[in-house]
């Protein structure tokens, strides 16, 4: 009979220890999982920083371009009133010139 007491309580050592082996191996388990959790949301957050530069860059460069053409436009509009300016401002004074004479 001492033995089979002695059996059960060996057991029942080994199956505590067990418990306390598959606690622990949980805990580092857990531990590790959030770990990796971190250096993933770490990760995305990188990527998405990058991502995000790169889009404000991209609009930035196509914001320059088009004001870039928008004031191209505007200095060929510019040119073509100084050149009616000057065509109205000829026709001005032949016409004064031609009041003068009497024309």
């Amino acid at each position: 009979m001492e033995d089979v007491i002695k059996q059960i309580v060996d057991a029942e050592k080994q199956a505590e220890a067990r418990i306390e082996k598959a606690k622990e191996d949980a805990r580092e388990i857990v531990l590790k999982a959030r770990e990796e959790a971190k250096l993933l949301e770490m990760e995305i957050i990188q990527n998405a920083e990058t991502q995000a530069e790169a889009l404000v860059e991209k609009a930035r460069a196509e914001g320059e371009e088009e004001a870039k053409k928008v004031l191209e436009q505007g200095n060929v509009e510019i040119e073509e009133l100084k050149v009616k300016a000057t065509n109205n401002f000829e026709r001005a004074i032949s016409a004064g010139i031609a009041l003068v004479r009497g024309s």
